[in-house]
C-alpha cells in the first residue's frame, strides 16, 4: 500500500498592514519664498534670505525698498514726460502748380584766373623774399603753397579780389530759360572759399514782388534752363586743381547754396542734364523741439555776402558762424 504524502501549503496573512512608501510633504509658502530669495538674480533678495541677524536683514530690506522706490520714480517720471510731449508725423503729397523753378548755382572749378592773378601774387612773394622773379610764364609747385596766404593777405587788407576769379560774363556762351534768352544780369554772385566766384540763377531776392522767382510754366514751357559755358582751362593756375570743369548745384530758391558739400562736377566737352526733387520737412516749435528759423545778427553778416538774396535759416551756416565766433 503506497503511502500518500499530503503537502499542505499554508499562506500566512499578516495581521498588521505595512506602511506604504512616504509621499513628500507639501512645502509651505514660507519655504518657497525663501528658496526663491536664495536662488534669484534680483539684487537684494539673496541678502535678506541669507541674513542671520535682525540688523542685517533690516538693512537689506530698507535698501531694497529704497532703491526700488527710486527706480519707480524715474520710470513714472519718464513716462509722464513722454506723454506730455506727444509726437506726430504727418506725411502729405502736395501738388503745386504753378511750381517755382529751382535755383541753380554754378562755379568754375579753377577758382583763380591765372592772367589776372599772377602779377599781384609775384609782388606778394617778392616782397616777402619768397621769390625774386618777374617771370609770369613759369609757375612752380613751391609757389603754389603760398596761394592761400596771398588770398588771406588780400582779404585782411580789404583789397578787392573779384578780378582774380572767373566772371560769369566771360564763361557764358549762351543762356536761355524756357526759350527766352538770359544774360549774366539774371544771376546773383557770391564768393565761395573753395571755388571763388559763383553765380546763382533764380535765387529768391529781397524787396521784389514774389522774390523775383521764375516758375516752370513761364512762357508756356515746363521749366528748362539751358547753359553753354566755357571753362578757360588755359587760364587755370598750375598745381592748384586736379581737373577742369564746372561745379553746379540745384537747390531751393530760399536755400543758401552749399557748393562745397553738395555740388556736382561737370566735365567739359559734354552735355549734362540735372533734375530737381523737392522735399520739405516742418518741425514743431518749442517746447516740442529746439528748432528755430531766426537768423541771429552774427549769422546775418554771413548772409549779407549773398548780394540782396532772401535766404532762409541754415543750420550748416549757423555752425560755421559759431565756429568762427567762439573758436
Amino acid at each position: 500500500m503506497s503511502a500518500t504524502t499530503t503537502k499542505h501549503v499554508t499562506v500566512a496573512t499578516p495581521t498588521d498592514t505595512e506602511a506604504s512608501p512616504s509621499v513628500p510633504k507639501r512645502q509651505r509658502a514660507g519655504s518657497i519664498i525663501n528658496d526663491f530669495c536664495l536662488t534669484t538674480s534680483i539684487q537684494g533678495f539673496p541678502g535678506i534670505a541669507r541674513s542671520e541677524s535682525i540688523h542685517n536683514r533690516l538693512f537689506w530690506t530698507v535698501a531694497l525698498i529704497s532703491f526700488t522706490g527710486i527706480m519707480l520714480y524715474f520710470i513714472v517720471d519718464a513716462i509722464s514726460v513722454y506723454f506730455n510731449y506727444p509726437t506726430q508725423t504727418s506725411v502729405t503729397i502736395v501738388t503745386e502748380w504753378p511750381q517755382a523753378f529751382p535755383a541753380v548755382s554754378i562755379c568754375n572749378y579753377g577758382m583763380l584766373r591765372y592772367d589776372r592773378f599772377i602779377g599781384p601774387f609775384l609782388n606778394y612773394t617778392n616782397a616777402l623774399n619768397i621769390t625774386n622773379t618777374t617771370d609770369t610764364t613759369n609757375f612752380t609747385g613751391t609757389q603754389s603753397y603760398y596761394i592761400r596766404d596771398f588770398l588771406i593777405d588780400v582779404v585782411n587788407k580789404g583789397e578787392p579780389f573779384n578780378d582774380y576769379f572767373f566772371p560769369l560774363s566771360g564763361m557764358m556762351m549762351s543762356c536761355s530759360y524756357n526759350g527766352v534768352a538770359c544774360t549774366a544780369a539774371n544771376f546773383t554772385s557770391f564768393i565761395s572759399p573753395t571755388y571763388g566766384m559763383c553765380n546763382t540763377f533764380n535765387a529768391k531776392l529781397k524787396n521784389i514782388d514774389n522774390g523775383g522767382i521764375r516758375y516752370n510754366s513761364d512762357n508756356g514751357a515746363n521749366g528748362l534752363l539751358q547753359l553753354a559755358l566755357y571753362t578757360h582751362e588755359q587760364q587755370y593756375v598750375p598745381f592748384m586743381t586736379q581737373g577742369t570743369g564746372i561745379v553746379a548745384l540745384v537747390h531751393d530758391n530760399s536755400e543758401v547754396p552749399n557748393v562745397e558739400m553738395e555740388a556736382v562736377f561737370l566735365s567739359p566737352g559734354r552735355h549734362h542734364r540735372l533734375g530737381f526733387k523737392k522735399k520739405k520737412s516742418l518741425f514743431l516749435a518749442s517746447p516740442y523741439t529746439t528748432c528755430t528759423e531766426t537768423i541771429s545778427p552774427g549769422l546775418q553778416i554771413v548772409y549779407d555776402a549773398y548780394n540782396a538774396t532772401d535766404y532762409a535759416y541754415s543750420q550748416y551756416y549757423c555752425f560755421n558762424a559759431c565756429i568762427q565766433e567762439y573758436m
